[in-house]
């Protein structure tokens, strides 16, 4: 019994070590992975990377993408993995899990870019951005390829408009209300107060209500350029309003 026991011990240690250690390359080709797919696909199941992420348009070029499974997850009932990558110059790390239902989270994510990479993504066509923007997710639920939950924090830490104004440091903070999500604008140090509100839903509609109010710092060519945006409120206040689909944005 004792040499059968040394046998069976043999033969789990042989199969848990090809387990762990067989190639990402084929297996993943084979897995559900819709809608995206991972291209250039090295190492193992369990501690691999893959050289790009194909997606759906419009999709944001992530690339330099590794992963680790966290056996851990599985008490939980889900499957999860530490990924690193990275997109538009930056890099960003988290945990994503999956589910049973397939419903998919992201916890402890982090991603840091320089703000110049952003450029193309806001209305200012012909403006330079200078600081280091930084995401923080705390939360994130999707289920159904749609956004159920988040909670997390964007910060812009000396931002800049170049050769225009100094935007202090620029934060915007993202919670859950009701089926929607509200972010909320906000900074310190600037040479504008800049506050307001972002409505999102689940679809990816969004609704944008935003007050720049111009300060004793602000820059008399920036004061200037602040009149196209209209007649100031009472306060001194110029308010911008839009809304649209995250889904149209050009990447």
């Amino acid at each position: 019994m004792k040499v059968f026991g040394l046998i069976l011990l043999g033969l789990l240690a042989f199969v848990a070590t090809v387990v762990w250690k067989f190639p990402a390359e084929g297996v993943l080709p084979h897995v559900n992975t819709a809608p995206v797919r991972l291209a250039g696909v090295q190492g193992t199941v369990w501690n691999g990377s893959a050289a790009s992420v194909i997606a759906p348009e419009p999709a944001l070029p992530v690339s330099n993408v590794t992963w680790k499974v966290q056996p851990a997850t599985l008490l939980s009932g889900s499957a999860g993995a530490t990924i690193h990558f990275e997109v538009l110059g930056g890099k960003g790390e988290g945990l994503l899990k999956r589910n049973l239902a397939g419903s998919v989270f992201v916890t402890d994510g982090n991603f840091r870019v320089p703000a110049s990479r952003l450029e193309q993504f806001l209305p200012l066509p012909v403006a330079e951005f200078g600081g280091i923007v930084q995401a923080y997710v705390d939360e994130m639920e999707l289920e159904n390829n749609l956004l159920k939950r988040t909670v997390g924090r964007l910060t812009w830490s000396n931002a800049e408009v170049k050769n225009t104004v100094n935007l202090g440091e620029v934060l915007f903070d993202i919670v859950p209300q009701a089926e929607d999500h509200i972010g909320t604008l906000s900074n310190t140090n600037g040479q504008l107060d800049l506050s307001g509100e972002v409505l999102l839903d689940q679809a990816g509609n969004y609704r944008a209500d935003i007050q720049i109010k111009p300060t004793a710092e602000t820059p008399a060519q920036v004061n200037g350029l602040l009149g196209v945006l209209g007649s100031p409120a009472s306060d001194g206040s110029y308010r911008i309003r839009n809304n649209g689909n995250i889904r149209n944005l050009q990447f």
